[in-house]
């Protein structure tokens, strides 16, 4: 992930090292970056939670975006969800081993988006 720009005797520009598609940054960003995907993570990390109790944690995404992004999530396998035989049935989705080595690094965005300064340049 060293790549460059490098100019030859004609001013003639070309890129040296340049990412393969997708590079590492942008395959990381496809599986995690979508959006509330992290704060879905996030908010599995202390144990199995309840659809609906994950949907009142995750304020402001609607309930399909919810099941969207889980699904994502079990699909690649950052998410286990099992059905429990409950009357009524319900599901809890909690994080995988996997999904784990994620919370490392959502925890240095959550820091560094918290340190921000509030002047509107931020979302």
């Amino acid at each position: 992930m060293d790549a460059r720009v490098e100019e030859d005797g004609q001013g003639r520009r070309s890129a040296r090292d340049a990412c393969a598609e997708p590079c590492a940054i942008e395959r990381g960003m496809r599986i995690i970056g979508g959006k509330w995907t992290g704060s879905i993570l996030w908010h599995l990390k202390d144990g199995p939670v309840r659809f609906n109790d994950l949907a009142r944690m995750v304020g402001g995404a609607s309930k399909k975006m919810i099941t969207e992004r889980l699904r994502q999530l079990v699909d690649r396998g950052l998410v286990k969800r099992q059905v429990l035989e409950t009357s009524p049935v319900s599901v809890t989705y909690e994080i995988t081993d996997f999904g784990r080595t994620a919370l490392g690094f959502l925890d240095e965005l959550r820091r560094w988006s918290e340190e921000l300064p509030s002047n509107g340049n931020g979302a």
